[in-house]
């Protein structure tokens, strides 16, 4: 598998994990564009199969509804779910309406999701939403917003906790080995980097 980047609203990270073999993707978090999606899809030249979402807030789900009409499988945990439904996605915050939909799939904690031939593990993180997801994938940690390169998650929005976050980040650092970090926004950076450097939340 490929992983290729596109930088969206509010700097949001669109990742696209891609088959090369057959040009088929999945999609982790949409942003709110879909036709920067799309085009980015046409650029690479995959057809995307899948959207796993790290969290319900608007700058990373809204255009979800979209590309679900268009026979993408959307997924998001099971305490993330209602958030598609109302304020807590924070559209409102935005000043923009947002389409309720509902998702095709839920996960939860400790969920192998077996997509297009991969297995991704989950993690459910809460802290910045009591429904916030890491994706692993081999050697990768997908973070959303629950770390990021020198910093943490925001928790002073709905559902977000800075206990259960500190406990989440440490449930992370606790892995075995090192993993490549790609978070939600901003750069990316390692686990062991984080480890050693992050000086919010420390071993």
């Amino acid at each position: 598998m490929e992983l290729q980047v596109v930088k969206g609203f509010l700097d949001v990270n669109i990742y696209f994990l891609i088959n090369t073999q057959n040009k088929t993707a999945i999609l982790i978090d949409c942003g709110v564009d879909y036709n920067l999606v799309m085009s980015k899809a046409k650029e690479l030249g995959v057809n995307i199969k899948a959207l796993l979402l790290t969290h319900a807030h608007y700058d990373h789900v809204g255009c979800a509804k979209q590309l679900q009409q268009d026979g993408v499988k959307v997924y998001i945990s099971k305490q993330d779910k209602l958030k598609l439904t109302n304020e807590q996605n924070l559209s409102s915050l935005f000043g923009v309406s947002f389409d309720s939909f509902t998702p095709d799939f839920t996960f939860i904690d400790g969920d192998s999701l077996c997509i297009e031939g991969e297995i991704i593990s989950v993690f459910v993180t809460p802290g910045h939403t009591d429904g916030s997801a890491v994706f692993m994938y081999k050697d990768m940690l997908f973070t959303g917003d629950t770390l990021f390169c020198g910093t943490v998650g925001r928790t002073d929005f709905p559902t977000g906790n800075i206990n259960q976050l500190k406990k989440s980040i440490l449930r992370l650092y606790n892995l075995e080995g090192d993993y490549k970090v790609y978070p939600g926004h901003s750069e990316f950076t390692t686990l062991e980097n984080e480890r050693k450097y992050n000086m919010f939340i420390k071993l």
